[in-house]
């Protein structure tokens, strides 16, 4: 009993192990900078936060856009045609932090994805 007891123990104990770090969503107008993690955006407790980013592909074209809405209701996005930055996009998961900068006429700018163990899966 007591084996089976110390195993229970000892494999919640390895299930909290390690560092876990969720990021709400944050958007800067003076910045033009937005930025979460998926699942940070995703498990906030409103029901108002989301970052997203698509591409859209047609006969003419691949473009990019990326949207973000804080808990305050603020929302802003930008759009792209450019490689680099459609290729950020596309190795978005759900363990990313992602942020983009965009500029005056909501081009985006710059868009920076960022793996890790620390950036949990949506719950």
């Amino acid at each position: 009993m007591r084996i089976v007891t110390l195993a229970v123990l000892l494999s919640s104990g390895l299930a909290a192990a390690g560092v876990k770090t969720d990021h709400q969503v944050d958007i800067s107008t003076t910045y033009r900078t937005a930025s979460a993690t998926m699942g940070g955006a995703r498990n906030s407790s409103d029901s108002i936060q989301y970052l997203t980013c698509q591409i859209v592909a047609t006969a003419s074209g691949i473009s990019g856009t990326c949207d973000a809405q804080n808990a305050q209701g603020v929302q802003r996005g930008c759009r792209t045609t450019n490689q680099y930055l459609l290729e950020a996009i596309k190795s978005i998961n759900d363990t990313s932090l992602v942020a983009f900068l965009w500029n005056e006429n909501e081009e985006c700018t710059q868009i920076i994805v960022r793996q890790g163990s620390m950036y949990g899966p949506k719950l």
